[in-house]
């Protein structure tokens, strides 16, 4: 996985948590693995800052 696709799914994670794993895999071309290495602690630093934006509440 490129970081380029690494950060889209962090972001991806961060933004709609609830997001379908089959739908991540299918539309970043990745796998189960690549999934579960992006730690809870990168999403929440992205929701963090999604929340401080203005665009989470």
């Amino acid at each position: 996985m490129t970081e380029q696709v690494k950060r889209q799914l962090i972001k991806a994670l961060a933004y709609n948590p609830e997001e379908n794993r089959n739908v991540l895999k299918e539309n970043l071309n990745i796998t189960d693995d690549e999934i579960d290495s992006v730690t809870g602690e990168e999403v929440m630093a992205e929701r963090n800052y999604y929340i401080e934006m203005g665009y989470l509440h």
